[in-house]
């Protein structure tokens, strides 16, 4: 797959009826306003890109200079991160390999610069990628609505703070989502699909909570994981999980350039 299309988190075509929807809950402004820092302590304030757009933003002293910094979706920002991570993987693997396949008995000394740049890419990659799914998942959890859990002796009642701070990633993708999207359930079938997401969940949490012995060995099936790991599919994954909620939720970029 391509390199996605970026997003703000709130991004819409400026128009009359926006100005006026603003007046209730923010404010529309420019970057000359010398208020700026004032203003932001009060309400929320929005600006005008050059291509039209309406988007969240909010002023920053940077040296003593007024900046504007947009709200990007950070849901995307994780995945943009995986995606280009996977492609800095992609070469390191080829360098590492360069350097570890045997043609004598001894092992370069550059092979410890590359595993360690290998493994530093291809954890990251994990991290971002997992990371993105979290955030779309706590993203898309309704702001203003109660998931009710049924047990055998009680019911639970969450807001989303609660299922935000408290409930497991896979009761979230397998339990809350399908509570409040029709019972839409990515999970509802076993398919290679969600084993990706599966395998990933689990070799983050390896990578997060990394265990060791003197025998070495959960070191070694960790660099053996991220080295057999299905990345571009897993990728896949990742983007049919999210356009499944929100479709078109994650578009390839169309600028022709692939990177």
């Amino acid at each position: 797959m391509k390199h996605i299309k970026k997003k703000y988190l709130f991004q819409q075509k400026l128009t009359e009826r926006h100005n006026e929807q603003l007046k209730q809950v923010g404010e529309l402004i420019k970057g000359s306003d010398k208020s700026l820092l004032k203003k932001a302590k009060t309400k929320d304030l929005y600006f005008t890109t050059d291509t039209g757009f309406l988007i969240r933003a909010f002023p920053f002293n940077y040296n003593g200079k007024n900046a504007v910094i947009p709200i990007p979706d950070l849901s995307l920002v994780y995945f943009d991160s995986a995606y280009n991570l996977n492609v800095l993987r992609k070469e390191k693997e080829i360098e590492l390999f360069t350097k570890v396949i045997i043609n004598d008995d001894k092992l370069s000394e550059d092979a410890t610069n590359e595993i360690y740049r290998y493994y530093g890419f291809a954890s990251s990659c994990i991290i971002s990628l997992f990371t993105s799914l979290e955030s779309f998942v706590n993203h898309i959890v309704p702001d203003n609505k109660l998931y009710k859990k049924e047990l055998s002796h009680k019911s639970e009642i969450y807001n989303k703070d609660q299922i935000q701070k408290g409930l497991s990633f896979d009761e979230k993708t397998k339990n809350v989502l399908p509570f409040f999207f029709d019972n839409k359930n990515f999970f509802r079938h076993s398919t290679l699909t969600n084993q990706h997401i599966t395998n990933l969940k689990n070799l983050r949490n390896e990578i997060v909570h990394p265990k060791s012995e003197s025998s070495f060995q959960s070191q070694e099936k960790l660099i053996n994981e991220l080295l057999k790991f299905n990345y571009d599919k897993t990728l896949e994954a990742v983007v049919k999980f999210m356009n499944f909620y929100i479709p078109d939720y994650i578009s390839e970029c169309d600028c022709g350039i692939d990177y």
